[in-house]
């Protein structure tokens, strides 16, 4: 017993030290230079990979392969550099295909066309609310179009597992999609609606979203291999 509460006082040690990270990194956006942003974000990322590491009992290479390639897109989104931009974008393509798999491959899916049907909705909606500016610049509109595709298929199945998932064991899996889809609509509005407004910054907001989608996204995971692991 001894034991076992070491491990949950430990668990709650990393899961407080990553929130209070998060609430940094905030704080560094709206008062201090970006250069800290380059500091702190590595510092984040580590806590999650601890806290990962400490609680899985199958260390899945394939969590950490979607870590670091979320980490390296939030560090180039750092700059406001249209081509630092463009790079980010290619590893959150990669982020996003890895999340896709994973989260099929835990949820175990067998028929995609509830999936496919669900993401429907979403892809129009996304889709349309990039459509509306008159004053849209985005160098590379394809890009933009395949993240859309990516998210969409996500809160496709994200949605059907919880709907047609009769224990609704999967309720982190909910929580991460919901902030994954807010995570977006926050950062849509950003680039395209608010990029000349400089008195409303939306990137705390979207910082303070991204902890946590990272985090629900990490309890499903841990959930999920408990599970499957019985």
């Amino acid at each position: 017993m001894k034991i076992v509460s070491k491990d949950r006082n430990i668990e709650k040690v990393l899961v407080i030290l990553y929130f209070l990270t998060g609430i940094i990194e905030i704080l560094f956006q709206i008062y201090m230079d970006s250069y800290f942003q380059y500091i702190i974000k590595p510092v984040e990322f580590l806590l999650l990979i601890t806290l990962y590491w400490y609680t899985s009992s199958l260390k899945n290479g394939i969590y950490f392969f979607n870590l670091l390639f979320v980490l390296i897109a939030r560090m180039f989104f750092i700059s406001n550099e249209i081509t630092m931009i463009g790079y980010a974008l290619i590893f959150v393509f990669f982020h996003r295909v890895i999340e896709i798999y994973y989260v099929a491959k835990l949820t175990r899916i067998n028929d995609y066309i509830p999936a496919l049907l669900a993401s429907i909705p979403f892809l129009f909606y996304f889709l349309y609310f990039v459509s509306i500016p008159d004053n849209v610049m985005v160098k590379s509109y394809i890009n933009l179009v395949i993240q859309i595709i990516l998210i969409s298929a996500l809160s496709g199945i994200v949605l059907s597992n919880y709907l047609l998932a009769d224990d609704k064991k999967d309720i982190w899996l909910l929580i991460f999609g919901i902030m994954s889809i807010s995570l977006t609509f926050v950062v849509l509005i950003e680039r395209f609606y608010l990029s000349d407004v400089t008195l409303i910054s939306l990137r705390p907001l979207a910082l303070f979203l991204n902890t946590l989608v990272c985090f629900s996204f990490y309890k499903f995971v841990i959930i999920n291999e408990r599970l499957n692991n019985d």
